[in-house]
């Protein structure tokens, strides 16, 4: 017993020895740290063509504004599987029920988006009448059909020098879906976003998306009207501008000028009660319901992280998720002990989050100015 610790000890003792007298491994390459950091961090994602929720297959946009209010429809021509997860404490929301897991309808035609606060729901009617003209719904019997359109609000009434009453009606959901396409989607003042304030700033649309690989995409459009800001007042930059991925945010660089201001823009321009962020996010893999409330808990992780504080007691923060139902999640590879579709759901949430947190960066980027209510790139000139 005796000399077997004895040899370890002069095992011990020349290894000492050698690194002393500068006989250490070699040092690796910068190639290979290169390589091994890239490995560390997993793979490298890329967004989609258009970077914008449109990049999932079957997904169309549309929006119509008139004297800074509007509204957003997101349709899924082809029928979606659909969630929705409610974490601010003031929302005004329509047909969230029926998208709970143990319900009886599992497709979901359209989201709509508005401002108009609990009156902006009424934009949903101009929706489902024009759906209901094009064959689009939940067959009910003897040919008919019923829409289903969920719907959201944002409070917005009596900005920018407008009436309480000048508010989004059914007449803007009707032209909002004329005006629906694929391709690239328009942001910043546009739509929902067209009456948008967020953290005392201009806010607005933004999209973004995804590409997971093996033809997995995963896309977000928000509304950002948030209590909250979305800028780190010590840097200047948007809290979520670390997720970008290649340049998609443009030269963005921290503005001395600004340091310490974007607060107090927050606290001075705020107003309490007229808040609300809302986001619809798709992806084209195959969800069950189940599936989809859970991706739509997580994607509210990508809202927190972009907007401090969130989920508060005057935002009515909300985000749909839709499953267009292209492929299996089996094409994502994803495997653990407890299962494959575990880890492949977490794999979606985890984008989805992500890819919100982008799409609200993009909302704030693309708004502008109006009146008194400066946008981000006028409030901090100097980071661009």
């Amino acid at each position: 017993m005796h000399k077997k610790l004895f040899f370890i000890l002069i095992v011990v003792l020349i290894g000492s020895s050698s690194l002393a007298f500068g006989m250490a491994a070699p040092e690796e390459s910068s190639e290979q740290q290169e390589t091994e950091s890239k490995q560390a961090s997993g793979p490298e994602f890329s967004t989609g063509p258009n970077n914008a929720i449109t990049d999932v297959s079957g997904i169309e946009v549309g929006h119509y504004d008139k004297n800074y209010t509007g509204t957003t429809v997101i349709l899924a021509r082809g029928g979606a599987v659909g969630a929705v997860e409610v974490r601010g404490s003031a929302p005004g929301t329509r047909e969230t029920d029926l998208l709970d897991p143990i319900n009886l309808v599992d497709q979901v035609n359209a989201i709509v988006l508005s401002g108009g606060s609990a009156y902006g729901l009424a934009a949903a009617d101009g929706v489902m009448l024009w759906l209901e003209e094009q064959g689009i719904g939940w067959p009910v019997g003897g040919g008919n059909l019923v829409p289903i359109v969920p719907s959201a609000i944002l409070f917005d009434p009596g900005r920018f020098g407008r009436e309480f009453s000048d508010r989004p009606t059914a007449e803007f959901g009707r032209k909002a879906a004329e005006n629906l396409a694929e391709g690239p989607v328009d942001q910043g003042n546009v739509g929902a976003g067209a009456g948008a304030i967020s953290g005392g700033m201009k806010g607005g649309i933004g999209t973004a998306s995804i590409d997971l690989g093996n033809g997995v995409i995963v896309g977000a459009i928000a509304a950002i009207n948030s209590g909250g800001s979305t800028i780190d007042p010590n840097t200047g930059l948007p809290y979520a501008s670390f997720l970008e991925i290649g340049d998609e945010f443009g030269d963005l660089k921290e503005t001395v000028a600004a340091k310490g201001t974007g607060e107090q823009i927050a606290l001075a321009g705020s107003e309490p009660v007229k808040n609300t962020t809302i986001a619809v996010v798709a992806t084209n893999v195959k969800l069950t319901k189940t599936q989809a409330r859970k991706i739509a808990e997580m994607a509210h992780d990508g809202m927190a992280r972009a907007i401090r504080p969130a989920h508060t007691m005057f935002d009515g923060d909300t985000v749909f998720v839709l499953g267009t139902g292209e492929l299996s999640p089996e094409v994502l590879k994803q495997e653990a002990a407890w299962g494959y579709m575990p880890a492949n759901i977490n794999k979606i949430g985890s984008a989805a989050a992500d890819t919100l947190s982008r799409a609200i960066v993009h909302g704030i980027l693309n708004a502008q100015t109006v009146g008194e209510v400066k946008s981000y790139l006028d409030a901090y000139p100097n980071v661009k």
